[in-house]
């Protein structure tokens, strides 16, 4: 991994790439950034590059043995830490890397979701960090450097961390020499404090609508138009954009506005956002997770355009024209307790809820939230 192969974030790029013409390399260090922002790639390209055998100004050679097998991950001074499933206790890392390499080669923006499905197609399981894991992580620190410069573990969602991450505080602190320590989080308030104070934080800024649009283009074919509308939408997340393509955007729209009429309807439409329900749910997890990240960006800009600047509003011609009707029904009396029944969805379809009891209760919420009238 490359850093010309990493879509924007210069301003980052340059401080890596500084911090090694520089020798100001952190043993331990926390790049923290949203899912779909490139934290993941932008650590592999970072090792990448400390260790390249002949690195330019602004990036790895590419083309040396260690850069070789990092391309591949392959390399025997590069570890990874992930989160796994409840298959074995016992399994660490190791057991999936085959899989691991695969996905993330694939698509180096992958997202929690996407790799803990790669692992159990149903979904049913949930991901973890287990003791066995963090003495994984050890007996790969102990190991000596075979040809690196840095032997490097990245630890990925240091967030399924929990008290059994204590056992690698003193690692973070007194690593061997030449070691070099990564995690890449997504939420610092969800990485336990012991751990997020013992590595210096890297903050991952929000990928630039432009670059999102430009990829869509360059990788996927789309239209300006439509690269544009979906890039919008993201918010920054190439994951999610990448989700959107696949999924097909106009779907995304046509769904959420039944959904809306049906849930308001409900009362006297049972049976036919009962039939939505059943096809809705059929698309799987990976999908709802990401619609419902959609309806909340519908509800967002439907507050807007009731209460704010209109300027702001990220939306297409089909979408706007919705808002428009929509936005006399989101209040502020309705918009937080709408947001929090989205998120807690969101959480259940992570978690492996039953599929068409929460978007079933949910429907139900919505349609009373949708009902209720703001205080004159």
């Amino acid at each position: 991994m490359q850093f010309k192969n990493i879509i924007g974030q210069q301003k980052i790029k340059h401080t890596l790439i500084q911090s090694v013409k520089q020798n100001r390399i952190s043993h331990a260090q926390l790049f923290l950034g949203a899912e779909g922002v490139g934290a993941l790639p932008l650590a592999v390209a970072y090792s990448q590059y400390i260790n390249c055998a002949n690195p330019s100004d602004d990036d790895s050679c590419g083309v040396c043995p260690s850069c070789v097998k990092f391309e591949k991950l392959i390399h025997p001074d590069l570890h990874f830490t992930f989160p796994t499933i409840a298959i074995d206790k016992k399994k660490t890392s190791n057991d999936f890397i085959e899989e691991w390499r695969k996905a993330f080669i694939e698509n180096p923006y992958i997202g929690e979701l996407q790799w803990l499905l790669k692992l159990d197609e149903e979904g049913k399981k949930q991901g973890n960090i287990t003791v066995d894991e963090c003495k994984n992580i050890f007996k790969k620190i102990g190991l000596k450097a075979f040809e690196a410069k840095y032997k490097t573990v990245i630890i990925w969602l240091p967030e399924y961390l929990r008290q059994e991450g204590n056992i690698l505080l003193k690692l973070l602190e007194e690593p061997p020499e030449g070691t070099l320590i990564i995690l890449v989080a997504q939420d610092a308030d969800k990485v336990i404090a012991t751990i997020l104070s013992r590595a210096q934080t890297l903050k991952i800024p929000k990928l630039a609508d432009e670059a999102i649009k430009q990829e869509l283009i360059a990788t996927c074919g789309l239209n300006e138009q439509d690269a544009e509308s979906i890039s919008r939408v993201s918010d920054g997340n190439l994951t999610f954009a990448l989700t959107l393509v696949n999924a097909g955007r106009a779907d995304y729209f046509e769904l959420f506005q039944n959904w809306m009429r049906y849930s308001y309807n409900s009362k006297r439409d049972v049976e036919i956002l009962s039939k939505w329900m059943e096809d809705c749910v059929k698309s799987g997890r990976e999908f709802l997770k990401s619609f419902l990240t959609y309806c909340q960006h519908m509800m967002r800009a439907s507050f807007i355009y009731r209460y704010g600047d209109k300027t702001l509003l990220r939306l297409n011609e089909k979408e706007t024209d919705f808002v428009v009707k929509f936005s006399p029904f989101i209040h502020s009396e309705n918009l937080a307790e709408l947001t929090k029944a989205f998120n807690e969805a969101s959480m259940h379809v992570e978690r492996n809820a039953d599929l068409k009891i929460t978007f079933l209760e949910l429907s139900l919420y919505i349609g009373a939230q949708l009902r209720r009238k703001a205080s004159a």
